[in-house]
């Protein structure tokens, strides 16, 4: 069984428009939603989906959060605007309980078919599948004592998922499964694909280098902030 854990913060939209999809997952195990402090009805219509608890409003503090409250010993971390078909949840199972891998994500396809988002997707693949290193939507799985010894995810403003996924694969082996987890191109079309292709790259060279993150993270625009409050 899996823990399905969702950080979430002004999904009012994406709860609504995808309600079924969550109350299908939910068959995986359990499904968390961890509120960062809404301010429209997210907390209202997630209550109504699974189990919800609060955290402040950080990415990796809800998503150790969940981890903490949650039941099943193997966690998966997914955003709110991605989606996985119930049946290739059922491959995550298999992967830690065959002992092929101690943690991984999915294989990214995004929900614009125009030829350059799959450019971008498939460029984004073959930098996770080389660098074992991955991004949060890209739904990162973990065992649940790993998940522990590494001490959840740092509760930084931005780039969480890649300082986990870099312990992650000191760790023992990871992979990408080779099932699709669709995501949402709405930062790329809020804040320009070219935008937030250099944005990205840079942040990434930051991780690289272990330089100061604040900066870039001021510039890493919320796409939900714009929501009615």
């Amino acid at each position: 069984m899996i823990s399905v854990i969702i950080p979430v913060y002004n999904e009012e939209e994406c709860l609504l428009k995808n309600d079924v999809y969550y109350q299908v997952i939910s068959q995986a195990g359990e499904l968390i939603f961890v509120d960062g402090g809404s301010t429209d009805r997210t907390v209202s219509l997630a209550q109504k989906l699974g189990r919800v608890i609060t955290a402040p409003k950080n990415r990796g503090a809800q998503m150790n959060r969940g981890a903490n409250e949650a039941k099943h010993n193997i966690f998966l971390f997914l955003h709110a605007d991605a989606f996985i078909h119930l049946e290739n949840l059922q491959q995550i199972v298999k992967a830690i309980e065959g002992k092929k891998y101690i943690g991984g994500c999915f294989k990214q396809v995004l929900d614009d078919p125009a030829i350059l988002y799959r450019w971008i997707a498939w460029t984004g693949n073959i930098r996770a599948k080389v660098s074992k290193v991955f991004y949060g939507d890209q739904a990162i799985f973990v065992r649940r004592d790993v998940f522990q010894q590494l001490g959840g995810f740092p509760e930084v403003k931005i780039g969480e998922d890649v300082l986990f996924t870099k312990k992650l694969r000191r760790k023992g082996r990871v992979g990408i499964l080779p099932f699709a987890v669709n995501c949402s191109t709405r930062r790329w079309k809020k804040q320009g694909i070219w935008q937030t292709f250099l944005l990205n790259l840079r942040i990434n060279t930051a991780l690289v280098w272990d330089q100061n993150l604040d900066q870039l993270a001021n510039a890493y625009q919320d796409v939900r902030e714009n929501i009615k409050q």
